[in-house]
């Protein structure tokens, strides 16, 4: 009797973790099965090469969660990444402070307060002009990116800035130091999920996001938690553009182009509600494993990118179709 209570409880536990964390599972099911079935994907290389690639992505998806946890988008996320970049790349390489030992740290520090700064020009235009996010990030983000491609040309003939310190690149892991970008990740990620849980401001963001009027009414700054959620929003795409420009070992205006879908893919997929007030950095976190995994995997099958686009805007319309479905079941139960 006891033997089948015991085999019940457990049956009940792994039914449980399942349903309560299906893109965790699906991240296991994709990582043995390639284990399995796909060649070099297990060599020390590629799995450092996966690190690697899910860092590229980590720090701005976690930057823009704090906006969807409010019901909005931020598109020039991914702009303020490349502007940063080649700012703190001019700053490091061809500024008068580039033959100086300040050269690198205050390059390092205005990649991040660019994007700080950015992220405050947003977060003004949505609470002080009353823009919809997606208009004031859209028009911030063509200036951006306009910004990031003119300064590019007036510094370098090539577009790309180069000549940076080579102690800049150990940001990025190099010289088998890997431990550094991924410790990077793991404060940020641990910052930014302290700040969601266990803040009045985490409280805050959950709150406006489920019912801004509501919140307003109960006394929440709901004006100045979004302009704040804003705000982190640029200053984590500043951090990442710190470690992409060390990557890549050059400031690049084209940096943003090709990972704004996978960002908000892995957000999106993770379990981050596009309505706004429910979700996180564990969900986003997962969805950039999956997504990264997902990449990884295809291109190592020699999968045409064209088909990765498809299958990855399948995979965004099923996660946004079922967080409508599980909405509308809410407020049924609800009424």
């Amino acid at each position: 009797m006891e033997i089948g209570l015991d085999q019940k409880r457990v049956s009940n536990s792994i039914r449980s973790f399942i349903f309560d964390n299906p893109i965790l599972v699906l991240i296991i099911i994709l990582f043995v099965g390639a284990s399995l079935f796909v060649p070099n994907f297990v060599s020390a290389f590629n799995l450092q090469n996966l690190v690697l690639q899910a860092i590229d992505i980590m720090i701005i998806a976690i930057g823009v969660t704090f906006v969807v946890l409010n019901g909005g988008i931020d598109f020039s996320s991914t702009a303020v990444l490349s502007l940063s970049s080649v700012f703190g790349a001019y700053v490091m390489a061809k500024s008068p402070l580039a033959s100086t030992p300040w050269g690198i740290p205050i390059g390092i520090l205005s990649m991040v307060l660019l994007g700080g700064l950015v992220g405050a020009l947003n977060g003004l235009s949505v609470v002080v002009l009353k823009m919809p996010s997606f208009i004031a990030t859209l028009a911030s983000m063509m200036v951006a990116n306009g910004l990031a491609v003119y300064m590019a040309s007036m510094v370098s003939e090539t577009a790309a800035i180069n000549g940076l310190p080579t102690e800049f690149f150990v940001i990025a892991g190099n010289g088998g130091k890997l431990y550094i970008p991924v410790l990077i990740t793991m404060v940020s990620a641990a910052f930014a999920y302290w700040l969601l849980k266990y803040t009045v401001f985490g409280r805050r963001v959950y709150a406006t996001g489920t019912n801004p009027k509501t919140s307003f009414i109960s006394g929440i700054p709901v004006k100045k938690t979004i302009f704040l959620m804003m705000v982190l929003s640029g200053l984590f795409a500043g951090l990442e553009a710190v470690y992409a420009t060390a990557r890549n070992q050059s400031g690049l205006p084209s940096l943003g182009d090709k990972v704004f879908i996978d960002i908000i893919a892995a957000i999106i997929i993770g379990g981050t509600s596009i309505f706004g007030g429910s979700g996180g950095i564990k969900q986003t976190i997962y969805g950039v494993v999956f997504i990264t995994l997902l990449n990884n995997i295809v291109n190592l099958m020699g999968v045409d990118w064209t088909i990765i686009g498809l299958l990855k805007g399948i995979l965004v319309l099923v996660a946004a179709f079922i967080d409508i479905v599980s909405k509308r079941l809410e407020l049924m139960r609800k009424w």
